[in-house]
């Protein structure tokens, strides 16, 4: 087996194969087939990996090839079923100068851009025209060194070579005019334009080195230029919300991007995004089958998995409606009509599978806050106990964190009081220490900080049922607080958005709670900790 996923977690890999071939495979698979054929030494195989024993092999990284000219062009022909209106696969470069943290280019092949001679590009370029296909130049930026393009473009007008082609490209093609205009002469079709976001808060956080102003241009510029923009975007970043997702697609309606991919931002294997929120207990699980970015596999800050999956593909459905179809028809514009239809059908067809995986995430969603909320939960859920009393310690009557909470619990209908003195259990109510930024946390997430508290209160609230509860966000916290009463998740979300709007939409830091349960629940609790 091979490929990124293989080389980042090799050993899992290895259950069911018995060698891995790590990062570029070209070599490394050669020297396998010397090895399994004449018996050549195995451990000498730089960027393979294999059982040794009961343990594994990992044998020393293989360097990044240097000439990518060596290869010889790819024979599709030998491969199954492969038609000859097929899409030809063309990869000019690898490695990528920039570093968007949910990519795993990098990782795999480098910063360092390595690209082939324009003379064999052209040689590959003459051996697809003469099956009068489309061509897909895959490599990751196509235009990472625009004067690099150009030549090759020039060359491919210079020949005359009647072609048909697209390629992904990243915004700033659109800063320089005379890469465009050869683009179009030499046969651009469309274009796949990894726009991500346009939250520029989300944009830094997924260190994108782009403003939603660079996207704006880029799209206007590749129309008047008559070259199609598929546009990609990536949903669920720290710093997006429901109405992220909302926003994003009337904004590619309202620019007339000719077709969109909306993806939840999925934490692949050997990517930053994916060690960060592993480390933060985030992923939710490692069934790679839905790691496709239409599946939700981790816990957003403000928002659920299950809102970010849901909305996501709402939107899909929203762009590609009856209407798109329609406004394609009036256009005249065939092919669109038929990518709308398309995609149209491809949500439909994922509807059924899809409504499946939402009973699963569900289902996984609340046996994580079952096992933090523990007893407790179970406690003020019954009937009997159902919580219609709150009191929130530590808080100043009147700061912006107090208003907030008030906000947040009447749109609950619950009875909130404020209080600034320490937290001791009441008789007829929950008590809540919010852990705020204002608490005394400096970074986030402050373990140490919620330890200590905890430890405190527990030694002054010996007959009180304490249970921390650590959050990620001050969304987190009311979605917390909300499923411990027993509240539907709607509910909690107008309940969330109807408190930011009380503060001017200026949230804070919440990063853990301690809930501590009325008085004459102590007894028939254990004290947990999270």
């Amino acid at each position: 087996m091979g490929g990124p996923h293989s080389t980042f977690l090799p050993e899992e890999s290895l259950r069911y194969a018995d060698y891995v071939v790590r990062g570029e495979g070209e070599d490394t698979i050669l020297e396998l087939l010397e090895h399994l054929e004449s018996g050549t030494p195995l451990d000498a195989i730089k960027g393979l990996s294999y059982r040794k024993g009961e343990s594994f092999a990992h044998n020393p990284d293989r360097p990044l090839v240097q000439d990518l000219d060596a290869s010889p062009i790819p024979d599709f022909g030998v491969v199954h079923n492969w038609g000859k209106k097929a899409t030809i696969p063309i990869a000019t470069s690898r490695g990528c100068p920039f570093g968007c943290r949910f990519c795993s280019v990098i990782q795999m092949f480098g910063r360092k851009y390595r690209f082939k001679s324009v003379d064999r590009v052209i040689e590959e370029l003459r051996a697809a025209a003469r099956m009068d296909t489309h061509i897909f130049f895959i490599d990751d930026n196509f235009a990472a060194n625009r004067e690099r393009t150009k030549a090759l473009l020039r060359r491919i007008i210079s020949e005359g070579m009647k072609l048909e082609w697209s390629a992904q490209v990243r915004t700033d093609v659109a800063k320089d005019e005379e890469l465009l205009n050869l683009m179009a002469k030499a046969g651009c079709f469309m274009v796949f334009v990894g726009f991500e976001s346009i939250n520029p808060r989300t944009l830094s956080l997924y260190n994108k080195k782009q403003s939603l102003e660079d996207i704006i241009e880029c799209i206007g510029k590749l129309h008047n230029a008559g070259i199609r923009i598929h546009g990609m975007f990536v949903f669920g970043g720290d710093t997006d919300d429901i109405q992220t997702i909302r926003s994003t697609e009337k904004f590619a309606k309202r620019l007339n991007i000719n077709s969109i991919q909306f993806m939840m931002l999925t934490p692949l294997p050997g990517t930053p995004v994916f060690y960060e929120l592993m480390e933060q207990g985030r992923i939710i699980h490692t069934d790679w089958a839905k790691y496709d970015a239409h599946h939700a596999v981790f816990e957003p800050k403000l928002m659920t998995a299950f809102e970010l999956h849901t909305e996501t593909l709402k939107a899909m459905s929203h762009f590609y409606s009856c209407g798109s179809i329609l406004r394609n028809i009036l256009r005249g514009d065939l092919f669109y009509t038929i990518v709308s239809i398309y995609g149209k059908r491809s949500l439909a067809k994922i509807k059924t599978p899809s409504r499946e995986y939402l009973r699963q995430l569900r289902s996984m969603v609340a046996v994580k806050f079952d096992q933090k909320a523990g007893r407790l939960r179970e406690y003020l859920l019954t009937k009997k106990k159902t919580v219609r009393n709150v009191v929130m310690s530590r808080l100043t009557e009147g700061g912006i964190e107090s208003v907030f909470f008030r906000t947040f619990f009447e749109a609950l209908g619950k009875t909130l009081v404020i209080s600034a003195e320490e937290p001791h259990p009441s008789r007829d109510a929950l008590t809540i220490l919010p852990v705020l930024n204002g608490s005394g946390a400096q970074e986030e997430p402050p373990k140490r900080l919620v330890s200590e508290l905890y430890e405190q209160y527990r030694s002054t609230l010996r007959h009180a049922s304490i249970v921390p509860l650590e959050t990620t966000s001050l969304y987190r916290a009311c979605v917390y607080l909300g499923l411990l009463m027993g509240i539907r998740m709607k509910k909690i979300r107008k309940a969330y958005e109807k408190a930011i709007q009380g503060i001017n939409g200026k949230a804070f830091d919440c990063y853990a709670l301690l809930l501590i349960s009325p008085a004459e629940a102590a007894s028939q609790q254990a004290t947990s900790v999270i």
